[in-house]
């Protein structure tokens, strides 16, 4: 019995900094990530992306803003390069339920799965859906911020790598008033 707890204490004293220094590397991680992380806004609603994205590369307006992960590709046609991730948010002047409808859309698409949310005490719908061109997936959240505006975040990415990074971006979604 004595040897082993000669043998339990020395695995605690061995173990233990490295569980704290593990724990500290962590947390200094989850730091640099968050600052490496700008927020955006578009009328009341904010989200956070990687801070170095490039933002409005092709125009925007004050109902619409753009970013982008990289410089997006002066050609079109067929699918967005690998790693390619774009994110639109507007705002329109319509209920929840109009701003979804696919006429207002204009890529075709198929939705996959559709959860209703409640962000900040606001309605709001998230789709996840595939496109038949441009970019393959992308994730699109719609929050009522009145009765009559809704804000719309899509998310559109190439493959599969970055889907966390896309999910993250969603997940960020707040509402300031």
């Amino acid at each position: 019995m004595k040897k082993f707890l000669t043998i339990l204490a020395s695995t605690i004293a061995i173990a233990t900094p490295t569980l704290f220094v593990d724990h500290t590397t962590l947390l200094a991680q989850a730091q640099t990530q968050e600052s490496q992380l700008k927020t955006h806004a578009i009328g009341n609603l904010t989200f956070k992306a990687p801070r170095n994205w490039l933002e409005n590369p092709r125009g925007a307006s004050a109902n619409s803003l753009h970013l982008h992960n990289k410089k997006f590709p002066d050609r079109g046609g067929g699918f967005a390069p690998k790693g390619l991730i774009r994110v639109l948010a507007t705002i329109s002047e319509e209920n929840l339920e109009t701003a979804m409808k696919p006429s207002s859309r204009e890529i075709p698409k198929t939705t996959i799965k559709t959860e209703r949310l409640t962000i900040n005490g606001k309605k709001a719908v998230r789709l996840y859906e595939s496109y038949d061109d441009g970019f393959p997936a992308g994730i699109v959240t719609y929050v009522a911020t009145g009765k009559k505006e809704t804000i719309m975040l899509q998310t559109l990415y190439s493959d599969s790598d970055t889907e966390k990074q896309v999910q993250q971006i969603q997940d960020s979604i707040r509402i300031t008033k």
